[in-house]
């Protein structure tokens, strides 16, 4: 059974639509966090508007949101935010079984028509289980906790290049940003010569 589930059956839905709140329970969170690879998962919520179509389908338009805990990429330490995201999806209006489907329930997608529809189950859907797979897609793929900028992390790095011991000698290897700033010093003090050697022909060329 999945960890979040909210079955709704399509025949209560009249012809003016319905809304509806969900509102996932703390076990349901941390049962849904350990599938989503989460360090946490929290207030869980989604608000479901749900009509039928002129087709005889139905539409779901869902608006979710959660905290989540997530693992920072760069130093695997707790990175904190709050998912919201919306979705929508088309949903069969009767439990049938004809074009699209065949003898054993499978659907056959076309990816030039319309929206793939959801089929049903005993006349029902769950919502609760896509609001967890749209969950799932809305995670930062690179979350960084707090500090675990680029910056921080150019920093963090240059640092352990400066204190990593060479192999032979166990001498402190150079600094590579000093190194930079050392050929940028270089370059300037070039420039400058270069200036002053061009004034130094112009008074050459003015002197009598």
């Amino acid at each position: 059974m999945p960890e979040f589930s909210r079955l709704v059956q399509v025949d209560v839905i009249d012809e003016d639509g319905t809304t509806i709140v969900l509102r996932a329970e703390d076990d349901e969170c941390a049962a849904l966090a350990r599938r989503l690879d989460l360090q946490g998962l929290s207030k869980l919520r989604a608000k479901v508007n749900l009509r039928r179509t002129a087709a005889g389908h139905v539409r779901l338009n869902v608006d979710f949101s959660a905290n989540v805990v997530q693992s920072c990429v760069v130093s695997l330490e707790a990175a904190k935010g709050v998912v919201s995201d919306r979705f929508s999806v088309l949903c069969e209006g009767e439990q049938k079984r004809g074009k699209g489907q065949d003898a054993e329930g499978e659907v056959f997608v076309d990816p030039f028509g319309d929206d793939p529809v959801e089929p049903l189950d005993d006349g029902r859907f769950d919502v609760g289980e896509l609001v967890a797979q749209n969950l799932s897609l809305s995670l930062d793929p690179y979350p960084r906790a707090p500090g675990m900028d680029g910056q921080a992390l150019i920093a963090e790095v240059g640092a352990e290049l400066v204190s990593e011991p060479q192999g032979n000698g166990g001498d402190e290897r150079e600094n590579p940003f000093a190194a930079l700033e050392q050929l940028r010093q270089d370059e300037q003090g070039k420039a400058r010569e270069l200036g002053d050697l061009g004034e130094q022909n112009k008074h050459d060329e003015g002197a009598p």
